[in-house]
């Protein structure tokens, strides 16, 4: 404790903070001594007017702990520390102007003091990884405000907990490593990822739910060349790839990713490494160019090897794709034949229902399923289609014109929805069922000769005994 009056340059200061630091390390770092004077000491640089500029002694076998006022060295530039058992609370390094690295990964530290790392302008390394012993604490956003020069953050298994913020980044442009693996992260990416030059990205492993949403902020980072997502609870698509030409490393496996693998991806020049098993994708299994290391399984791609999936199965991934369904489809599918779908019963009197003729699609039923996305233009392509009832669900948007071109459509139920627009004008021997869309408009030219309501678009002789239960992303259903 100084006590009042006191005069005490900074050089004294130094000294004070040297001293206690020779005091807590075990074992004394070689040459180490109160006899001689601390820039002559292993490890420890000093300017020209004594004051230290650098403590460099990684894996040096320390343990103990560091005095909390470091910041006392105010010419320190760079501390690297990684690799000991040092413990206790970090050190406060607030307001050390010229301080450029910070490496204190693979220690024992116990906690991140408030505000320990803020105002710390020209800082360009932040390493605090594997600090299994951190009590849980979030990204110090609001301290690293003021590092704008910052390249790399380096926070993997620091038991950091929450989410990111959507426009982080904005504060890091010269970011190129970002490392936060092993934490209980949640939330959505970032927006702003896809700002910066970041080559390294490293997300995976996040304990709880992870991060949640799509992926697409990856496809607009032009510089990445390493980027590990996996084991978190990401969904969506695989988005269009074509922009990372300088990717080689892409770990997807064990999320909740769907729909068909982008030919983007499949044509990246410097890839080499790529993980995608343990997700929903669907379609054909992919090809990668030769050299690439490549593990899929396990997803539903609709053949075990390399070749096209059969028409009507892509028809359908484009039509469960617009009703953002990322989980009923495709497991109902078995192999490549879409007359194989189980039909399949709710708990809430829904269901689905997939029927055949001739390996034909004939029928397409899906009651109360809450989907919330679109009716897709694809089942035009459904030609011997008779029956399509998508009745009690929340689809929006339109009713696609081209579903008047069925050649063989008799019912179209779309009742009980919130679809909006003018109803097509469909032949007069489809049965149409439209009622419970507030924001439908009727087509005056059919004058309602076709209209029924949805008791008269039941499909016949659709057997519903001997229904199995089974669950699917939480929902009960049968079949």
């Amino acid at each position: 404790m100084i006590a009042a009056g006191d005069i005490i340059n900074a050089e004294n200061y130094e000294a004070g903070y040297m001293s206690e630091l020779l005091k807590a390390l075990t074992p004394t770092p070689m040459g180490w001594s109160n006899k001689t004077h601390y820039c002559t000491w292993k490890g420890i640089s000093c300017d020209s007017s004594q004051a230290v500029t650098s403590i460099m002694l990684p894996s040096s076998s320390l343990t103990g702990t560091l005095p909390p006022n470091i910041n006392s060295l105010t010419n320190l530039t760079h501390i690297d520390l990684h690799n000991n058992s040092l413990n206790g609370p970090l050190p406060y390094f607030s307001d050390l102007d010229l301080l450029q690295t910070v490496s204190l990964g693979h220690n024992n530290f116990t906690s991140y003091p408030y505000r320990c790392i803020q105002y710390l302008p020209h800082l360009r390394t932040l390493n605090l990884s594997n600090n299994l012993n951190l009590s849980n604490w979030v990204f110090p956003m609001d301290d690293l405000n003021y590092s704008e020069y910052l390249e790399t953050i380096d926070l993997e298994a620091t038991n950091m907990i929450g989410e990111l913020r959507s426009e982080m980044f904005v504060s890091f442009p010269n970011l190129h490593t970002f490392i936060i693996s092993y934490n209980q992260i949640n939330g959505n990416l970032p927006e702003s990822l896809g700002k910066l030059a970041v080559s390294i990205l490293r997300l995976n492993d996040q304990g709880g739910s992870g991060f949640q949403g799509t992926i697409n902020v990856i496809s607009s980072m032009g510089n990445l060349s390493q980027g590990w997502l996996h084991n978190n609870s990401l969904t969506g698509q695989i988005p269009n790839m074509s922009n990372c030409t300088n990717l080689f490393d892409l770990q997807l496996h064990s999320n909740s990713l769907t729909g068909l693998i982008p030919p983007s991806l499949l044509a990246l020049p410097s890839l080499s490494i790529i993980s995608l098993g343990d997700n929903w994708l669907q379609g054909p299994k992919p090809e990668f160019h030769k050299g690439v290391k490549a593990t899929f399984e396990p997803n539903y791609f609709c053949q075990s090897n390399v070749g096209p999936c059969d028409p009507q199965i892509m028809i359908l991934l484009e039509i469960f794709e617009a009703f953002r369904s990322p989980y009923l489809f495709p497991p109902p599918i078995s192999g490549n034949n879409a007359c194989t779908i189980s039909s399949m019963r709710l708990s809430n009197g829904g269901g689905l229902m997939i029927r055949c003729q001739r390996e034909k699609i004939v029928s397409f039923e899906i009651l109360k399923f809450n989907f919330t996305g679109t009716i897709s233009p694809a089942f035009s392509n459904l030609t011997s289609l008779v029956n399509l009832t998508l009745a009690g669900n929340s689809l929006n948007g339109s009713i696609p014109l081209s579903l008047t071109t069925l050649p063989q459509l008799q019912v179209f139920d779309v009742s009980n929805n919130n679809l909006s627009g003018v109803i097509p004008k469909f032949s007069l021997k489809v049965k149409l069922n439209t009622t419970g869309n507030a924001f439908l408009v009727q087509n005056m030219s059919r004058q309602g000769e076709n209209a029924t309501t949805a008791s008269d678009v039941q499909t016949r002789g659709s057997s519903k005994a001997n229904l199995r239960p089974f669950w699917i992303a939480g929902v009960l259903l049968y079949s």
